[in-house]
C-alpha cells in the first residue's frame, strides 16, 4: 500500500472534495434506520429479478433495468444526482472510466450516469456479501483480489477481452472507500489495460458523496451529488511504462474537477 501524508480537508493542499461535510446526528440515525429497512427489502426485490434475468436473457442488451435499478436505489435513498460534462463521451466507444471512490452508493450513481454498457472491476470479497454479492455476480462484473495474483490475473484477462469488443471498463484506482474526502493515489491496473487496449481513459469525479454517506457509518443523509466528466484522455501511442504517468495525470483531472479548477467536459 503506498502511504501518504496526511492532510486536513481545510487545508488549501487539501487533494480531494472540498464541498461540505457535516456531521451526522441523532435525526439522521433515525431517519437511516428507516431507509434501512425501506432500502434492503427493495434492493433485494431488484437482486431477485436481475438474477433470474440474467439466466434468461443477456443483460448487455437489457442495461437500461440495471440504470433504472440504480435510479430507484439512489431516488429511495434522497439522493439527487447532477450529471455535467457527459456530451463529451461518445455512446458507442469503449472507454475506461476511472472515478474517485466515495460511498457504498457509488456503484449506483456510477452506473446511471455513464451513457453506455460498462462493467467494473470488484474486490472478490465484495462476492460474499448479503444481496449486493448476488446483484454484482448476476449482473457480470469482474472479480479481482489484491490478495491473490490469479484471481486478478484472470480478472484483468476478461476486462481486456471486454475492451476488444468494443465495451466499456469502469475502475475505481483507488482500491478502496475515501476516509475524509481526499483522492487517493490511483493504482496501476486499469491504466495499463486502457494502454494495451488503445482505449481512451474517461476521468470523472462524485462530489457531494460524504455528505450523505460514509465508510464505517450506517447513517445516510438525503443530499445531491455531482458527476463531473472530464474530457476522455486518448492513449494512443503510449507504452504500458507509461501506465503510472497516465494514472497521477487522470488522479490530477479527478482532483481538479473535485474542487472546481477544472470545468465538465474540458
Amino acid at each position: 500500500m503506498v502511504m501518504t501524508p496526511h492532510i486536513p480537508p481545510d487545508s488549501p493542499d487539501f487533494p480531494g472534495d472540498p464541498s461540505p461535510q457535516p456531521p451526522f446526528g441523532a435525526p439522521d440515525a433515525l431517519r437511516s434506520i428507516a431507509l434501512w429497512s425501506l432500502g434492503l427489502p427493495h434492493l433485494a426485490a431488484w437482486v431477485l429479478g436481475v438474477r433470474a434475468a440474467s439466466g434468461i436473457v443477456d443483460l448487455k442488451r437489457h442495461d437500461r433495468w440495471l440504470k433504472l435499478m440504480a435510479r430507484s436505489v439512489t431516488t429511495l435513498a434522497g439522493i439527487r444526482v447532477e450529471t455535467l460534462g457527459r456530451e463529451v463521451l461518445e455512446k458507442d466507444r469503449a472507454y475506461v472510466y476511472v472515478v474517485n471512490h466515495v460511498n457504498i452508493f457509488d456503484m449506483f450513481v456510477i452506473y446511471q450516469s455513464i451513457p453506455s454498457y460498462t462493467r467494473s472491476l470488484e474486490e472478490k470479497s465484495h462476492f460474499s456479501w448479503p444481496i449486493i454479492g448476488s446483484l454484482i455476480t448476476a449482473a457480470g462484473q469482474i472479480p479481482v483480489d489484491r490478495k491473490d495474483r490469479r484471481v486478478t490475473a484472470r480478472g484483468l484477462m476478461r476486462a481486456a477481452e471486454m475492451l476488444r469488443r468494443g465495451e466499456s471498463l469502469t475502475v475505481l484506482p483507488e482500491g478502496a472507500r475515501t476516509l475524509d474526502g481526499g483522492v487517493g493515489p490511483f493504482y496501476e491496473g486499469a491504466f495499463r489495460l486502457a494502454i494495451q487496449a488503445g482505449a481512451p481513459v474517461a476521468p470523472f469525479a462524485m462530489r457531494g458523496g460524504r455528505a450523505i454517506s460514509r465508510r464505517g457509518d450506517f447513517r445516510i443523509r438525503p443530499g445531491s451529488v455531482q458527476v463531473l466528466f472530464a474530457a476522455p484522455v486518448p492513449t494512443a501511442g503510449m507504452k504500458p511504462t507509461d501506465a503510472g504517468e497516465l494514472a497521477r495525470r487522470c488522479r490530477t483531472i479527478v482532483i481538479e474537477l473535485l474542487q472546481g479548477r477544472r470545468r465538465p467536459g474540458e
